[in-house]
């Protein structure tokens, strides 16, 4: 067969491609119980990576400034405002997927099929009605983490709509208040020190 017959032989197929489907979907969620923050701060992260490149440091004990700790533990945005990390809603959304949805609803799916957009500097605004100081102590140490009372934040979702339903974003995220939480002390730490901090339900949605 010469090259000009196998041409005049070759055919075009279209292939259909499936749009992406993709919708907004607003929830507001409202603390059930405190807040309470420990964000690890730069200071304390360039001390240990000093101690590990062994550059030594003056050997002085430092006089402990409780404010300065209590400060440095919140999260807050560049534009002052106190947040907390959208990975942490989002999280607790995959490790709820057990409780949702059919078979096929998994960690993966919600992973890929639904984004948090009203991130700023990965942070979630938060919203409350009080802040104080929680005392407890972590071995032989006391600590002083600032909680927040009457907490509540807006989140806004980005999903597939041909893969998950809002039912199903909603509901994963009730699930994730009252199984996972967010924070220190929550229900479900990933290392330990389980609580019941940081537990909170949806209290509106709205689809745009």
């Amino acid at each position: 067969m010469t090259k000009a017959k196998a041409k005049a032989k070759e055919t075009v197929v279209e292939v259909a491609l499936e749009p992406i489907t993709v919708k907004t979907l607003e929830v507001t969620v409202e603390g059930k119980t405190p807040l309470i923050m420990d964000r690890f701060p730069e200071s304390v992260q360039e001390e240990i990576l000093a101690k590990q490149a062994g550059i030594s440091k003056s050997s002085k004990k430092k006089v402990r400034d409780t404010k300065k700790e209590i400060t440095d533990a919140i999260h807050v945005t560049q534009k002052g405002k106190v947040g907390f990390p959208a990975a942490g809603f989002k999280r607790g959304m995959m490790e709820v997927t057990s409780f949702v949805g059919d078979k096929f609803f998994s960690k993966k799916l919600v992973s890929g099929a639904v984004k948090i957009m009203n991130v700023e500097d990965g942070l979630i605004q938060i919203d409350y009605k009080k802040q104080d100081v929680l005392k407890h102590t972590i071995g032989h140490n006391m600590k002083f983490s600032p909680q927040f009372h009457g907490w509540k934040a807006k989140l806004e979702f980005q999903y597939d709509a041909n893969n998950i339903s809002p039912h199903d974003i909603v509901t994963c995220l009730n699930y994730a208040g009252f199984y996972i939480g967010v924070g220190a002390w929550r229900p479900k730490c990933a290392k330990g020190g389980s609580g019941e901090y940081g537990q909170f339900k949806v209290a509106t949605q709205k689809i745009k």
